[in-house]
């Protein structure tokens, strides 16, 4: 029976090198993937990982663990991500590239071609215009339809309330309309 994250935390925050490589091996593809989204270069969201993982070890103290550890985890790969990019702006080369990641289209092998290509450059297009909006639309937009996460647990992750995290994918969706609208992307019709 796995050990769960919350008494893993506590744990290492004694001093159990085993109980932080628990958390590493369950989390870190989580946290590279997260940064590689945010950030849109695989050696950047290396690095960002690499900070995560030193910065959970540093201040487990500070963990609550009456909390769920993957939200506090979220918290920091998304702190780390967001004071990178307030550094520096992102070169979003391929927003939602997934290569990266592995390959989920197998079940579309008999679907047309050109439809299979249409889609992937839409979806590129819309990733690259998430890519250009201000960090707060970013991230709530990432942490909805690309991390797949509900409402409830997207405030968990930023510390906010429910009702203002539908608001703010509300204005997020809003800009994004706006952005897409306001550029010369073309959408197939078939």
């Amino acid at each position: 029976m796995d050990i769960p994250d919350e008494i893993l935390a506590v744990q290492m925050l004694h001093g159990d090198t085993h109980a932080f490589e628990e958390l590493l091996n369950r989390y870190q593809k989580m946290v590279f993937k997260t940064a590689y989204r945010m950030m849109g270069q695989k050696e950047e969201a290396e690095d960002i990982a690499q900070e995560v993982f030193i910065t959970i070890y540093s201040k487990a103290h500070q963990f609550n663990p009456e909390k769920k550890f993957s939200s506090w985890l979220y918290r920091i790969t998304l702190n780390a991500c967001i004071s990178r990019l307030r550094t520096k702006r992102p070169t979003i080369s391929s927003f939602f590239d997934e290569s990266a990641f592995g390959s989920t289209d197998s079940k579309q092998s008999h679907v047309n071609p050109l439809t299979v290509l249409q889609r992937k450059e839409l979806t590129q297009h819309i990733w690259n215009a998430v890519g250009e909006l201000p960090e707060n639309y970013r991230v709530i937009l990432i942490l909805r339809y690309q991390m797949d996460f509900c409402n409830q647990e997207i405030a968990d992750i930023l510390g906010i309330k429910k009702d203002n995290v539908e608001v703010r994918i509300h204005r997020a969706r809003k800009a994004l309309r706006k952005h897409l609208l306001n550029s010369d992307i073309r959408l197939y019709t078939g």
